[in-house]
């Protein structure tokens, strides 16, 4: 949603056209200090894993992509080594375990659907929940805490999902240690951000993927190339554009410094990748209509074996009853919130008492998702 805010084109280019961007060092940077996070606070039972073992795992998971070159990835790592060391040395005096550690999200807003990953998750004395966001960027101007539209989000989906009301949210940037907290955001601002999930979606299916050009965020965008206003740009100013090169076959290799060329070879690869998929979709269609009506679960070819994959699942219509059942059954820690994969656990456990089998099953709808899995016989 923020990255159609910014800009509809880039977001056609990322996820309608699904066109890679090159990777970003600040990205690599962000998700090596945030995994390791992830380790130090992921522990089912205490005690905390020891500063050695929290610096091991960075080092192991450490990603390198998007660095210019090998001084900026050492420095890099040497902070990200800082930012742990003090973090831990801060918080090892206070460590509890979080209600949840990278939760992620799966949701509807207005009919919406909405998908994400909080960091942190803590439980307040009193019951409530505490939303913590982690940034490693540079410092976040004090206001934006207040009306955060991914904070927002947060709020929302904790409070349908987890069935408790949030009682805080923070920024926690990891450089300086600093941590912005406010309390909930009102419902003014929940409701429009509901507004926006509604207008941006309606956007998005009508088509409208109007470029938002603005020299700063262009300057750095890898889409650049490929934008209409870039071309333009070119054609009124008087600068050559690029023009479309020949078709490419899979056995040509363009030069490497002949970008229009490689910029058709790519989109025709990505148009070959999409067209193979949809065929190997329809087949596999095929496949499993024979299997059901055959009843097989194995097949052989002379090159490939297929095995039928079966995966239960249930979606329930009354989340609210859900979570009042669970509760009251004393499951709502096993459950840690209605999820849905784990509350199906506790629907399909032998010894659940069949009248609250019954209940919750009674607010579901039961489906079998079928799926093949392929083997090489070479």
């Amino acid at each position: 949603m923020s990255l159609y805010e910014e800009c509809p084109q880039k977001y056609k280019f990322r996820y309608i056209e699904r066109i890679p961007e090159k990777p970003r060092h600040f990205f690599s940077f962000g998700s090596s200090v945030h995994s390791a996070l992830e380790f130090f606070y992921g522990v089912k039972t205490l005690p905390a894993p020891s500063l050695e073992e929290v610096l091991n795992y960075y080092r192991q998971n450490w990603i390198s992509a998007g660095y210019k070159d090998k001084v900026q990835e050492e420095e890099y790592f040497a902070d990200g080594e800082d930012i742990l060391k003090r973090f831990y040395q801060k918080h090892i005096s206070d460590f509890q375990i979080p209600f949840f550690v990278e939760y992620k999200f799966d949701f509807k807003i207005n009919g919406v659907p909405i998908t994400g990953r909080i960091d942190r998750i803590d439980k307040t004395p009193d019951g409530k929940l505490w939303v913590t966001d982690y940034k490693t960027g540079k410092a976040l101007e004090k206001e934006r805490v207040l009306t955060d539209g991914q904070l927002t989000l947060y709020q929302v989906a904790c409070e349908e999902l987890l069935g408790a009301p949030v009682a805080r949210l923070s920024f926690y940037h990891l450089p300086t240690l600093k941590e912005q907290i406010v309390e909930r955001h009102s419902e003014d601002i929940v409701s429009d951000l509901r507004k926006k999930v509604t207008r941006v979606a309606d956007s998005i299916t009508q088509g409208l993927f109007e470029p938002l050009p603005a020299e700063q965020k262009c300057r750095w965008c890898d889409y650049k190339i490929l934008c209409p206003v870039y071309q333009d740009r070119g054609r009124k100013n008087g600068t050559p554009t690029l023009k479309a090169a020949p078709e490419i076959t899979q056995n040509q290799q363009p030069a490497e410094e002949d970008l229009p060329a490689l910029v058709d070879q790519y989109g025709q690869l990505c148009e070959l990748i999409r067209s193979n998929q949809e065929e190997a979709q329809q087949l596999k269609k095929k496949i499993l209509e024979l299997f059901s009506k055959k009843g097989f679960v194995r097949a052989f070819g002379k090159k490939f074996e297929v095995n039928l994959l079966e995966e239960k699942s249930w979606e329930f219509s009354d989340k609210k009853q859900v979570l009042a059942l669970i509760k009251k059954a004393g499951l709502y820690e096993r459950a840690l919130g209605p999820r849905v994969e784990r509350i199906t656990e506790i629907l399909e456990d032998e010894k659940l008492p069949a009248q609250l089998k019954d209940e919750l099953a009674a607010l579901a709808k039961k489906t079998l998702k079928k799926d093949l899995k392929l083997n090489s016989l070479n």
